[in-house]
């Protein structure tokens, strides 16, 4: 969620800096006092086109930064780990505007692209108004709305594991029977297996080469001076040393002679053990002008091997099996044809037994959800909507057996039809209410913002846009522009949004208001003026609000 906006020279914003809490907040103020400049500014968060008209007249650049709390923000917290950024609790977005129609954004104060920045905030923010096009809107979406309502990801992935499994066999089949071969291709395909069988490939061989050449060259330099060591303490030093030790070791003494005895006698085998390790160290690095050259012709030949069919051994091995089934096909189509068909007809029968109980779950969940819907529409005063969820049986595809698409009718009488041909203005707006009281914390937005969508309503459907969105914001924070005090009364933090003018220069401020000018604010609102009179109604509505 969001905790912290500042912005700077943006279209009549001067300077706003501002905090955020979790719960419902509204936004309430005169007409053209600028309350949906605001959520301009968020949307250039979430990477709505930015150009010059935003910045503040006699300003060069205008300023948007959001602070963000993606601690329970899977999606964002992934994208920012694989863009190499640290998580930390919070985290800063950042878009500046240039007045050559230029914009930056940032993130953690770091030059980001603006794809980026959407993407981390895909799930944080849902912007809405009348005019906009909502996911719920789209019908190819619904199908997994749905899924999310149900809660039947087992089943899904069953189904797209066995639909993955059926469309490959098909794909193979196809190949087949589009690939076309001679005999010299049959040739071919021999020669090449026949030349990766001669080459006794062992996977890791290579490495193995690479390292005992790197190591050769190495010691190559120290090699003779190494030698010359070696034969110096056999001719010389072992027996010098042996009968040194012996001899000591033979003489009777004190404590003092024992110890040093000792010390001799360990320092003796200790050095007597490093030569002979010297020694197997050469040995194991003592190759021969033929042993030398074998290894490099080995290596040459691994290396074109590895060019010709693949960037490893394991690829040309694969590149071989490749071969091998491909040489079989042509040697024995048909029956490789018919071995595909055995299969597709298994792969499908399963698939479809998998795709008729995704069907089954679908059903029930669709049903459930349809009673949610309408529950939550009558609340919204829309009593005689009527909600349903259609599933229609297609061909089979990654996401089963179904198409689905959420239908409407908002009269009595009216036939049922898709969300985006039915209902406008307030109607609609209603009814987005009411589904993404349903959706929004499926699909893990953060952040819902109204923007004036109870425009031509009053009264008891005011009343109870307020409780719907009251009851968003327990799960999901809540932001709301308004000019009904019905909708404001429910709100847990109330922004004043007021238009000032200073030595001829115009902007917009933001303060957020306690409680007595809270109910200043909905008395004028609902009546024009803060009258006693209009003030006890608005502490009445207040109150009334507080207690539903």
């Amino acid at each position: 969620m969001i905790q912290h906006l500042y912005v700077e020279n943006f279209v009549l914003i001067d300077r706003l800096d501002i905090d955020f809490s979790k719960g419902f907040s509204v936004f309430t103020g005169e007409t053209g006092a600028g309350k949906s400049i605001l959520i301009d500014a968020i949307s250039l968060l979430c990477a709505d086109r930015a150009n010059g008209s935003l910045i503040a007249k006699g300003s060069s650049k205008a300023i948007v930064e959001g602070t963000f709390d993606l601690s329970d923000d899977m999606h964002a917290k992934t994208v920012l780990a694989n863009a190499g950024f640290d998580i930390d609790e919070l985290t800063v977005f950042t878009r500046e505007v240039m007045s050559s129609q230029k914009s930056i954004a940032r993130i953690n104060h770091r030059v980001v692209t603006v794809a980026l920045m959407k993407d981390c905030l895909r799930c944080q923010i849902d912007i809405h108004s009348q005019r906009d096009s909502q996911y719920l809107l789209d019908a190819s979406q619904h199908i997994h709305l749905l899924d999310e309502f149900a809660e039947d990801g087992a089943e899904l992935e069953k189904v797209q594991n066995l639909y993955t499994e059926y469309s490959q066999l098909c794909i193979q089949k196809d190949q087949l029977l589009n690939e076309k071969f001679d005999l010299s291709d049959l040739e071919f395909f021999k020669y090449q297996i026949d030349e990766i069988e001669q080459s006794h490939l062992k996977v890791h061989e290579d490495e193995e080469l690479e390292l005992k050449e790197k190591n050769f060259r190495s010691i190559q330099e120290s090699y003779e001076r190494l030698h010359h060591l070696t034969d110096l303490y056999d001719d010389s030093i072992s027996d010098t040393l042996y009968e040194f030790n012996h001899t000591l070791q033979g003489i009777s003494g004190n404590e003092d002679l024992k110890q040093i005895q000792n010390t001799v006698n360990d320092s003796y085998y200790a050095f007597s053990d490093a030569a002979e390790q010297l020694k197997q160290k050469l040995e194991e690095f003592q190759m021969s002008e033929d042993d030398i050259n074998a290894m490099e012709e080995r290596l040459f030949l691994l290396q074109k091997l590895k060019r010709k069919y693949g960037g490893s051994i394991e690829s040309v091995l694969q590149k071989k099996d490749e071969l091998i089934k491909r040489t079989q096909q042509f040697e024995h189509r048909q029956q490789f044809l018919d071995e595909i068909d055995v299969q597709i007809i298994k792969a499908k029968k399963k698939y479809a037994l998998a795709a008729e109980e995704l069907h089954k779950d679908r059903r029930k969940a669709a049903d459930l959800l349809d009673k949610k819907i309408c529950s939550n529409l009558k609340d919204l005063a829309l009593p005689h909507a009527r909600f349903k969820t259609e599933i229609t049986g297609i061909d089979a595809s990654f996401y089963g057996s179904d198409r689905v698409e959420f239908l409407i009718a908002m009269n009595p009488g009216e036939d049922l039809k898709p969300l985006n041909k039915t209902a406008s203005g307030g109607e609609l707006s209603r009814l987005m209410l009411g589904l993404k009281e349903i959706f929004t914390d499926l699909q893990g937005i953060k952040t819902v913002i109204f923007d004036e969508i109870d425009t031509g309503v009053s009264g008891q459907v005011a009343s109870a846009i307020g409780r719907k969105m009251h009851a968003l914001s327990k799960n999901t924070q809540v932001f709301a522009v308004t000019h009904l005090a019905p909708v404001a009364a429910y709100a847990d933090h109330h922004y004043l949004v007021q238009k000032n003018v200073h030595s001829g220069k115009t902007t917009t401020e933001i303060m957020m208001l306690n409680y007595d000018e809270t109910i200043n604010e909905l008395a004028l609102i609902s009546s024009g003026n803060n009258s006693k009179v209009s003030c006890d109604a608005a502490e009445e509505l207040y109150r009334n609000a507080r207690e539903r």
